[in-house]
Order: structure tokens, then C-alpha cells, then sequence
């Protein structure tokens, strides 16, 4: 009855004093208003991640790189192609990017790029490529509020650049054929006619 009652009193000690080192490890985020997260930031987009990276392992503490596909920019440059850099593990603050779906990205400089993380703002969207507006839904930090609309103010559409040009390659093909036909074709008339 003793070793239990100590064995007891051990595993209630562990859990208590390992409380406060389990919260102090995890990523605390301190509450801003829009206005705040937009002057704190070196860019704000909208953007469709197209690929995520893992730059570093777990093990080394874990970073990852999201590149998106920009289509409105509230804050900085406009690009049609971006990459943004965060932490791999929540713990760290780390934002978790998924290929294919669309957010509005809270991103500041770092080194040579742009870096963000799970307390700037960042929020999951509709698939689309419109600029924000109040109906629309979103996962992580809160539904789009009229205060947030106000702060990111006016969005910049980004330019994609130049249409990529159409694939010619099979319409060649078939243009080289028929040449080829065609002169094969003459030729052989001639041949014939000389022959006789």
C-alpha cells in the first residue's frame, strides 16, 4: 500500500511540475487588431500554394519553404510567384501551408526572403483569385471582419505576366510530313515522266 501511495504521489509531482515546461514550450501568440498585424508586415497577399518544401528535418528543428501563386497583394510588391518560409512544428509557431489551398498571407522580411508564422494573421480561404470580402470564410485567426477589410485596404491584382505560348510542336510535325509527302510526291512525277 506504501509503494503505491508513493508511486502516486511521484506521478501527480511529475504531472504538476511538468504543466508550466509543456506551456512554456508551445507557441503563445500575443493578440493583435488587423491594423497592427498590416503595419507589422512586409507584405500581405493573397495567394494558392503551389508546392511545400521541407528545407530542414524535424530532428534540426524544421523548416519549411510554401511557394505560392499570388493574385492580389495588399501590402508590398505585387508578384506572381512568391515564397515563404515558417518554422516546420506548431510549437515553433510554424504555419501549416497545404498544396493547393488559397490564404491571406501576413509575411515580414528574414534574410533574403519573406517568413511568416502561425501568430501573423495568416488565414485559410475559399479557392478563388478574388479580392477579400466579407462573406467570405476562412479557417485559422478568425472570419474576416469589417476592421480587418478597413486595415488591408485597397488590393493591387497581381500581373501573371505573359500567357505562356500555345504548344506548336505537333502542328510542325504535321507541317514537316506533308512537305515531306509533297516532295516525295513531286519527285516520283518526275522520275516518271523521264522514264517514259
Amino acid at each position: 500500500m506504501r509503494v503505491l501511495a508513493a508511486f502516486s504521489m511521484a506521478t501527480a509531482l511529475f504531472l504538476v511540475s511538468a504543466g508550466p515546461v509543456t506551456a512554456a514550450a508551445g507557441c503563445s501568440c500575443a493578440i493583435r487588431t488587423p491594423k497592427q498585424q498590416v503595419s507589422e508586415a512586409t507584405a500581405v497577399f493573397t495567394a494558392t500554394v503551389t508546392d511545400v518544401r521541407v528545407d530542414e528535418p524535424m530532428l534540426n528543428g524544421g523548416a519549411v519553404t510554401a511557394r505560392l501563386r499570388g493574385d492580389h497583394v495588399y501590402k508590398g510588391t505585387p508578384n506572381a510567384e512568391v515564397e515563404v518560409f515558417t518554422e516546420a512544428q506548431g510549437a515553433a509557431c510554424g504555419y501549416e501551408f497545404v498544396k493547393g489551398a488559397r490564404y491571406l498571407v501576413f509575411a515580414r522580411t528574414r534574410d533574403s526572403g519573406l517568413a511568416t508564422t502561425m501568430c501573423s494573421g495568416n488565414r485559410r480561404l475559399p479557392a478563388g483569385d478574388h479580392p477579400l470580402r466579407l462573406s467570405d470564410r476562412t479557417q485559422g485567426m478568425g472570419p474576416l471582419t469589417p476592421e480587418l477589410i478597413t486595415a488591408l485596404g485597397t488590393p493591387v491584382r497581381v500581373d501573371a505576366g505573359p500567357a505562356p505560348a500555345p504548344d506548336r510542336t505537333g502542328v510542325t510535325v504535321i507541317a514537316v510530313l506533308a512537305a515531306a509527302i509533297v516532295l516525295a510526291g513531286a519527285t516520283w512525277v518526275r522520275r516518271r515522266a523521264r522514264a517514259r
